[in-house]
């Protein structure tokens, strides 16, 4: 008998292992089920479905990364994208006849434009912030708490009344709005400084412009010149920009533009964007205003833009979300779907004196 209970025993031994293996099996091939449902809505399902949506904004998954860590997650853009749609949908526009209305579907189409600032702006933040570690620009949290204060006292006199209108607006604590807005402004403000102290730009840009008035003292046609040396658009037609009223103009041009001899290329002009050799073809006055046909020799400054462009243009960007890719050369997150692009296209030319395209 003995020999018989040994051997029930070995069986319900058995028996029961069966079972808690059969047990683990279920629960890791349902588990397997539902992290690729999960990446499926995540990654592969159409964009259009509401459902996708909502599933995209509970998930930590990656949606834009930067070399190998997540640069901006669906969760998070989810989060800001409610923020923003929040802010809009608070404010009360019907004093410039504007209704925000993001159910229909242009105005489906203008959150997504948000979304995708919004991306691209969590990647700017992200060069920001490894090119600040990298220069050791460090923030402490003195640092933004200070900075947190005076933005609370700029807002107005009562903290907790700031505190309740960053909640109303856009649904944020202040330890969210520091992490969100004061920190990626510091470590900017930071990178700023230093690249504007740094002059090694400026007198580049200024060599070169001098250069390029040394040609035309010896002899050099300003249409040859401006193909070789100009940085701007008319380039290649020799530099020719046609007519502009003086009021069109950068300030820092609007004398020479006046005053200087026609035919005569003048000397070289520093503005914000960079330097001016301008070259004065005919002024006339038509229909009561006085317009100069000019053109010009431009070689461009480098901005803090053009630099942050070339550090993004420098990081291993994948992105993830299949109705959005990456630009290399503009640096920019942009719409997959050529007509997303060509609406985007349309608001921003149609914008000038529409209030609309606010939203």
């Amino acid at each position: 008998m003995s020999r018989i209970d040994d051997n029930m025993k070995i069986v319900r031994r058995l028996w029961q292992e069966w079972k808690i293996g059969s047990w683990l099996f279920g629960f890791g091939s349902a588990l397997i089920v539902v992290i690729a449902f999960t990446f499926a809505f995540a990654y592969a399902a159409p964009n259009s479905w509401d459902i996708t949506g909502m599933i995209r904004s509970q998930l930590p998954l990656p949606m834009v990364t930067a070399g190998w860590s997540d640069a901006a997650s669906f969760r998070d853009v989810a989060t800001d994208l409610a923020s923003v749609r929040r802010f809009y949908e608070s404010q009360d526009f019907s004093t410039v006849g504007l209704r925000v209305d993001f159910t229909t579907e242009d105005g489906k189409k203008r959150l997504k434009i948000r979304e995708r600032e919004i991306i691209n702006r969590a990647l700017e933040n992200d060069a920001i912030a490894r090119a600040a570690a990298r220069d050791g620009i460090r923030i402490s949290d003195a640092d933004a708490q200070k900075a947190v204060a005076d933005q609370l006292s700029m807002q107005g006199n009562d903290p907790n009344a700031v505190k309740d209108r960053l909640m109303k607006l856009y649904g944020w604590t202040i330890p969210e709005f520091t992490g969100k807005v004061v920190r990626p402004a510091l470590f900017e403000e930071a990178l700023r400084k230093r690249f504007e102290a740094d002059t090694t730009n400026f007198v580049e840009a200024k060599k070169k412009a001098e250069m390029a008035r040394k040609r035309l003292d010896d002899g050099r046609s300003f249409a040859d010149a401006a193909t070789e040396f100009s940085e701007g658009k008319t380039a290649g037609n020799g530099g020719d920009m046609g007519w502009f009223p003086y009021a069109d103009l950068a300030a820092s041009l609007q004398d020479a533009a006046k005053n200087q001899k026609i035919g005569v290329p003048g000397d070289v002009i520093e503005s914000d964007l960079g330097f001016h050799i301008l070259l004065i073809n005919e002024r006339k006055t038509e229909n009561g205003k006085d317009l100069v046909e000019l053109s010009q020799i431009f070689v461009k400054k480098k901005t803090f833009g053009d630099w942050l462009t070339s550090e993004l243009q420098g990081m291993s960007i994948h992105v993830l979300a299949p109705e959005y890719e990456w630009n290399q050369d503009a640096a920019r997150v942009e719409f997959h779907d050529p007509a997303l692009r060509q609406f985007e296209a349309n608001l921003l030319q149609n914008s000038q004196g529409d209030a609309s395209v606010i939203f």
